[in-house]
């Protein structure tokens, strides 16, 4: 069997210019976009002058030149104020009641009545802290572990086999002890 190729219908396409269009348009753009005849087919067209100075192509530039007169314009206009505002409107302005200078020989305003103050309540002592009791001891996996208070108020424990760490007390009534490796065990706090 035969088999029917579409190209043999573009000739006959071609007289249907008023009616369809020319087949061709566009095909010089297809082509050179899907096919690369350099070799790199996902290379990006090269058409600004920055993207050849990256290819290392020369490029001819136009230099820079200033301009001539003074391309700023003039200066602001003094900005408005919220009382030039309101006469534009057409509002009036209150009076501004503007305290008289002050010199070192002019007495201080009468000073306004006002209720006394209220003596203040004495505050209520809050109950101190209770100190962590030192040399407890506390049950975990790898034994009893024996805890004592250091200067600085860190609580530390130490297991049977001589390994140490910190205890950190939690919200909840657990304890959490941190080995030197930064190994964590948290266990119930004793009562």
């Amino acid at each position: 069997m035969r088999r029917f190729s579409p190209f043999l219908l573009l000739p006959l396409l071609a007289g249907c210019g008023s009616h369809v269009g020319n087949p061709t348009d566009g095909l010089g753009g297809f082509v050179s976009n899907t096919f690369s005849w350099r070799g790199n087919s996902n290379r990006p067209m090269i058409d600004s002058p920055n993207a050849r100075r990256v290819m290392g192509a020369a490029v001819e530039a136009e230099p820079l030149e200033a301009e001539a007169g003074n391309v700023w314009p003039g200066p602001l206009p003094p900005a408005r104020s919220m009382s030039d505002m309101q006469r534009e409107m057409g509002g009036s302005l209150p009076p501004i009641d503007a305290p008289a200078p002050r010199g070192s020989s002019t007495p201080p305003p009468p000073a306004a009545t006002s209720a006394p103050l209220a003596t203040p309540r004495p505050i209520a002592p809050q109950p101190a802290a209770q100190p962590m009791p030192s040399g407890r001891v506390l049950q975990t996996q790898g034994g009893p572990a024996t805890t004592n208070i250091g200067a600085n108020g860190v609580e530390t424990f130490i297991l049977p086999g001589g390994r140490t760490g910190i205890v950190m007390p939690n919200a909840n009534g657990t304890l959490t002890l941190i080995g030197p490796d930064g190994t964590t065990q948290t266990i119930a706090a004793p009562r």
